[in-house]
């Protein structure tokens, strides 16, 4: 007699009917089909909370005919060996009993001692791959909605040109112009990325016909009229610069909550990796969801700003909301929509900001260092 296959128990704080959650959340993700998902969830339910602690059995024993006739399934005998037999070669299930052989299993006091059936053991050892699938799955499902607006956006910027050449081409990527009828995550990216290269080829052309027709008609500039022009101006936007903070620099300045938003993502996108731009921005566009900010207002300072700018804007303003200095805001929200503004009109805040915040933390980490070496002393 084989023994029995035991797993190493669930994350800490997470259910089998979370798990089963993410499973549902991440199934695209997963490569599973809505069966796949249908029979994992019969699975689940057929087994008991203690199953999933660390070094126990885990595995349910009903044959293929009595899973197929159970109203929450619904599905054929031949359905039934098929999802099985994927979600075994898929490393999600393994079976401990022969092909043509009874399913059975039996307990001692609520707790699995032998089973020749299915055995969720690498189910629960995979929890935490399945949960960043789900993070995966959720990334993409707020980058779609982003995606689908730069699209319309991208088509109407298209339509001004007044180029019929550029219109057809656009069509020609998406022919009825509804981005809403797009679903993969993949496809959508490619799309924005080949209307954004449409729009740039043509503004191009169209940049490049108004300037010769300027340099054959009109009269040399007079530079004294443009300087008195110039000083009366409203300061235009400032010109993009490299960025003097790296995004392992952003992670170590970031508050809790966004620090711990920016590893989620970071795990489920990169995972063994140090946080990327695009890990630090996605988690400051969460937070600042989740602290009052709009979208509209959030994709109009990434417009100005550039979406890194943006973030650190965020992290900052997020960071000094958990501080008790001068520099403590009550409202980060309002505190950051302030600080994008102030960069926006060139005053150079946010190099000022992060260096400030930088020697913040530096003197809190000898204080706690100092606190420690006394009452040890």
């Amino acid at each position: 007699m084989t023994k029995p296959l035991t797993h190493a128990g669930l994350p800490k704080g997470m259910t089998r009917w979370q798990l089963l959650d993410l499973l549902e959340t991440g199934r695209r993700v997963l490569g599973l089909s809505k069966g796949d998902v249908a029979y994992l969830r019969f699975a689940i339910s057929s087994t008991q909370d203690g199953d999933y602690e660390p070094g126990r059995i885990c595995a349910f024993w009903p044959s293929v005919t009595e899973i197929a006739a159970h109203p929450k399934v619904a599905m054929d005998r031949r359905q039934i060996s098929r999802i099985e037999a994927k979600l075994i070669s898929s490393r999600f299930l393994v079976k401990s009993c022969s092909t043509h052989s009874g399913r059975r299993g039996w307990r001692v006091n609520g707790l699995i001692k032998q089973e020749f059936g299915i055995n969720l053991a690498p189910l629960i050892d995979r929890a935490v791959d399945i949960r960043a699938a789900a993070q995966k799955a959720i990334f993409e499902q707020r980058e779609a909605r982003s995606l689908r607006h730069q699209i319309v956006r991208l088509f109407e910027k298209i339509d001004q040109l007044g180029d019929e050449s550029a219109r057809a081409k656009a069509e020609g990527l998406l022919p009825n112009r509804k981005p809403s009828t797009v679903q993969n995550y993949e496809r959508l990216k490619r799309i924005c990325g080949d209307l954004a290269a449409v729009l740039s080829d043509f503004s191009h052309d169209v940049g490049e016909g108004e300037m010769s027709h300027q340099t054959d008609i009109s009269p040399l500039p007079n530079t004294k009229e443009r300087k008195k022009i110039k000083t009366c101006r409203q300061p235009g936007p400032r010109k993009a610069i490299g960025l003097r903070t790296s995004p392992a620099q952003a992670w170590r300045l970031a508050g809790s909550v966004m620090r711990e938003t920016i590893q989620a993502y970071s795990t489920a996108l990169e995972p063994g990796r140090p946080p990327s731009w695009q890990v630090i921005e996605l988690a400051a566009r969460d937070r600042a969801s989740q602290l009052g900010v709009t979208l509209s207002v959030w994709q109009q300072h990434c417009e100005r700003l550039g979406a890194s700018r943006t973030a650190l804007c965020l992290l900052i303003a997020d960071r000094n909301a958990e501080r008790s200095d001068r520099f403590a805001v009550s409202d980060p929200a309002a505190a950051f929509v302030g600080m994008a503004r102030e960069e926006h009109r060139q005053m150079a805040v946010l190099d000022a900001l992060i260096g400030e915040l930088g020697k913040y933390q530096q003197k809190s980490i000898q204080s706690r260092a100092v606190l420690r070496t006394a009452t040890i002393s």
